[in-house]
């Protein structure tokens, strides 16, 4: 970046703090949030350029004064009015009124997502790893007091004496403001929905202004004053930005396609490793594009979307960057992975206040459209005929991935393979990490190669490279996206076959208790793609269709899958091997995971005012199963379970696909429940019988009469020590076979019960 496009990146960055600062304290409530906010600067830059972008960013102000034709504020006033166009609006448009409440919350996101209008908040205060119960919204309305703003102004005060107003700590200032203001509403108007937060406005008013300037230097325009202030209404008709949208294909399966003995180590570091290949390709985009994280809207490891100027440059960076990174996927990986990207120009009067969501619809598609076309012809026909080549060669293979390039001597893996394996424990015990030119770490492509570094190396200055670290957020020379990663994990070196032993679950006679048997969890949210483009558009005509409610949704589901998701698992017996945004998926004790995605889907369903539901299927197999095989197969039941509807979970089989609403409330709190309360009063030959009622609703396909099942429980009372607690059983059971469906969740029911119990001797 410039020294020029540095100013102004801070400059619009920063422009609204002022309010923050005004709410906290009632002395200042009659003096303009730009003064304040200039004022406030001017103690840690004493820059021109930065603080007139605070001081001058409204028309009033600049009327006051007489900035240079060619000033940065005219760039901050007119991308602060685009992405006021895009934050604020009013439950009716033709409300002209103004009533600000200084102690207004912000509010849900979901609020206006969907059919029907929420009313929920989020506590006040700053992201923190302490405060989770905070993060999740509420019908209760908690004031955004002044000692709140206080405090949060404090900090961030605190945290800008360590920065410079360089290139270098640009990723600092951005997870500064996100940890102090990202619960900051950014309007207090009560006129408007409050949904978006301070952080949020103002680092989409940082984007837009970086990619205005990007536009305006390829326009040779230098004249801001004409360009942006008297002629704004012409500029928001120009086709000033472009969209880009990646899409990086075969994640998943690249994760858990491997065979080889160990195999399951390298799960988690593969999973990582494509995470940070996806991080690093949009860092490295970002970087050659003279852009900031400020710009991506939303990415994850399978795909995102990131805003720029409309200049040919761009466009040929853009592309020249996705070819370049893809001819590295190529060469190592052949073609399992494949990243596409696509891009659509959109003017400022797209996604302003009067646009529509057929607006928004229509810039997504056109990406869509493009990526769909890379996708369809990824290679040229000589390529081709190289893979053809390739694919021809015989001799050893790595018995991991089973290519056959970079075989280490003397060993049956690859030299990528071998990396995986010893980086695998790093992911989950080093917080710190750094991507550099040393060929000694992973290989992500474009030059870069990742490896652990220790925060005392950090500290020493010793690291040359990017610096990532990981669930914090932390502020410094070049300390660049911080990751938010679903890394719990109850067994420290990556033993799987730790679920399947059990010794967690053992009687007093050191018995195991429970089918010894490893559990897999795949989770996928339902039509979230959809959601994005539909979601906001069935409220108010969809004038809440809007780029910050994109951004903030994002944010929102990142925080649920990336941080909530770790804290949902710190009471059972699992590992999160990926969680990639929409998708998650998870090896455990078959038993704790089964806990564990209905406790999910009811945090889900909180979280997201159950306006967004997941579909989930739960597997069981034997601990020697190859990985492949497990993640295919429980992503097959995926498939049908999603086929099937929304918001439903497979058990084991496509025998066993239910709502949620009926697997929580009708197998498992209804007929599981009554079932274990009757058999724990029994004997062991007493359970015995419970086999026997299996096999016999198995055989419900040869028409066995309810005559036989009631002789057949009429004998198993006979033996009962509870006569009275089993009559009240066989008479429960009788009512749960009227019908295939219930006798269906019944088998499950005992099927569950017979797993939970059963003792390995």
């Amino acid at each position: 970046m410039t020294d020029e496009m540095v100013k102004l990146f801070y400059g619009s960055l920063l422009h609204d703090i002022g309010k923050a600062i005004q709410r906290s304290d009632s002395s200042k409530t009659f003096i303009k949030h730009s003064k304040i906010g200039g004022d406030f600067l001017r103690e840690y830059t004493d820059d021109k350029d930065i603080l007139n972008s605070l001081r001058y960013h409204h028309t009033a102000e600049i009327n006051s004064t007489r900035l240079a034709d060619d000033s940065l504020s005219y760039i901050t006033y007119i991308a602060d009015n685009i992405a006021s166009g895009t934050d604020r609006r009013r439950e009716d448009p033709t409300d002209n009124k103004n009533r600000f409440d200084s102690e207004t919350p912000l509010t849900d996101i979901f609020n206006r997502y969907g059919k029907t209008k929420s009313e929920r908040y989020i506590h006040p205060g700053e992201l923190s790893l302490d405060n989770l119960d905070e993060l999740v919204p509420t019908t209760k309305r908690f004031d955004y007091t002044k000692g709140e703003y206080a405090r949060g102004v404090a900090y961030f005060a605190q945290g800008l004496k360590a920065l410079d107003f360089t290139a270098d700590y640009i990723p600092s200032i951005l997870n500064l403001l996100e940890a102090t203001m990202g619960f900051m509403p950014s309007s207090t108007n009560t006129h408007e929905e409050a949904d978006v937060s301070l952080f949020d406005h103002m680092k989409l008013t940082a984007a837009f202004a970086v990619a205005i300037k990007q536009y305006l230097d390829y326009q040779k325009i230098t004249d801001y004053r004409s360009e942006l202030y008297r002629g704004s209404n012409k500029f928001y008709q120009k086709q000033a930005f472009i969209m880009v949208g990646y899409d990086f294909d075969g994640v998943q399966k690249f994760i858990s396609t491997i065979t080889s003995k160990g195999a399951h180590k390298q799960l988690r570091s593969r999973a990582f490793y494509l995470e940070m290949m996806s991080q690093w390709f949009v860092d490295t985009l970002l970087r050659e594009l003279g852009l900031t994280e400020a710009n991506v809207l939303y990415a994850d490891t399978n795909h995102g979307y990131l805003i720029m100027g409309n200049t040919p440059n761009n466009r040929r960076i853009v592309e020249d960057l996705q070819a370049d990174f893809q001819a590295f996927l190529l060469e190592n990986f052949g073609t399992d992975l494949y990243l596409s990207v696509g891009m659509a120009a959109f003017r400022a009067d797209q996604v302003r206040t009067k646009n529509t969501s057929a607006e928004y619809i229509k810039i997504f598609r056109e990406i869509d459209s493009t990526i769909k076309k890379n996708k369809l012809a990824r290679y040229d026909a000589a390529k081709i005929m190289q893979l053809n080549k390739e694919q021809n060669h015989s001799g050893r293979e790595c018995a991991a991935c089973h290519r056959v390039s970079n075989l280490l001597e003397d060993e049956n893996k690859c030299l990528l393979c071998s990396k995986l394996e010893n980086f695998s424990a790093s992911i989950q015990n080093e917080d710190f990490f750094v991507i550099d030119t040393d060929e000694n770490g992973l290989p992500l492509g474009l030059g870069g190669f990742l490896k652990v570094v220790s925060k005392d190396e950090i500290v020493a200055g010793n690291v040359n490279g990017h610096i990532y670290s990981k669930n914090q957020l932390n502020t410094g020379l070049k300390q660049d996206s911080y990751l938010w990663v679903s890394d719990y994990s109850a067994t420290e070196n990556n033993d799987y076959n730790y679920y399947a032993k059990r010794t967690w679950m053992q009687d007093e006679d050191g018995h195991v208790i429970g089918i010894k048997k490893l559990g897999a969890l795949m989770i996928d949210v339902d039509d979230l793609y959809a959601g994005f483009l539909a979601g906001f558009h069935k409220q108010g005509e969809g004038q809440f269709t809007t780029i910050g409610r994109y951004a903030t949704l994002s944010r929102r589901l990142s925080l649920f899958f990336k941080i909530y998701l770790n804290d949902y698992a710190q009471n059972y017996e699992l590992s999160i091997i990926y969680s990639h945004g929409d998708d998650v998926f998870v090896l455990g004790a078959w038993d704790d995971l089964l806990y564990f995605v209905t406790d999910l889907y009811e945090g889900f369903k909180q979280w997201t005012d159950g306006k967004l539901t997941f579909s989930a299927a739960v597997t069981m197999f034997n601990a020697k199963t190859p990985i492949n095989i497990i993640a295919r197969q429980t992503g097959e039941l995926l498939s049908k379970v999603k086929d099937s509807g929304q918001s439903k979970i497979g058990i084991f089989s496509n025998d066993y696909i239910y709502s949620f609403e009926e697997y929580i409330y009708d197998v498992t709190q209804g007929k599981l429940s009554q079932i274990q309360r009757f058999f724990e009063g029994e004997s062991e030959r007493g359970k015995t019988f419970i086999y026997n009622l299996l096999s016999l609703i198995r055989q419900r396909k040869e028409k066995i009469s309810l005559a036989r099942m009631a002789y057949f429980l009429t004998r198993l009372e006979e033996n009962s020590s509870n006569k009275e607690a089993f009559r009240q059983f066989k008479l429960a059971v009788m009512n749960w076979l009227d019908s295939d469906e219930e006798i269906n969740k019944l088998e499950l029911a005992l099927m569950l019960y017979v797993y939970e119990t059963r003792k390995e001797y």
